[in-house]
């Protein structure tokens, strides 16, 4: 793979979205906003169960893409949150406790965006 400091963003997003499934993420969900939002190309929303699951796959997203010098432009968040956002320009990074995903419903919020099914990236 190639550093994610070189990748377009379609393969960033694809990058997120196993690493948050290596800290056993769930429900993850890659869509993509490029043809309904000038906001980002790409959003992921993944799910954890506690907020020290979400602190845990937070950093490891965080921590895996600094390695490679890439830093997010923003980061919202912490210890003790029921949602961290990190912001990589053209990926928009949510993880999510569970029940609050359900309250917010970000999917309907983006349910013109294309889906991008789990086979295209758990490879």
């Amino acid at each position: 793979m190639k550093s994610p400091k070189t990748l377009n963003s379609k393969e960033l997003a694809l990058c997120i979205a196993k690493l948050c499934e290596d800290k056993k993420g769930s429900d993850t969900e890659l869509l993509d906003i490029s043809q309904i939002s000038d906001l980002a190309d790409y959003i992921i929303i993944s799910s954890g169960e506690s907020s020290s699951q979400l602190k845990a796959m937070a950093r490891h997203v965080e921590e895996s893409l600094t390695e490679t010098g890439l830093e997010p432009n923003l980061k919202e968040g912490k210890y003790g949150d029921k949602w961290y956002l990190l912001d990589y320009g053209n990926v928009i990074v949510n993880i999510i406790q569970s029940e609050a995903r359900l309250y917010y419903n970000l999917e309907e919020l983006w349910q013109h965006a294309h889906f991008i099914p789990a086979s295209e990236w758990e490879e």
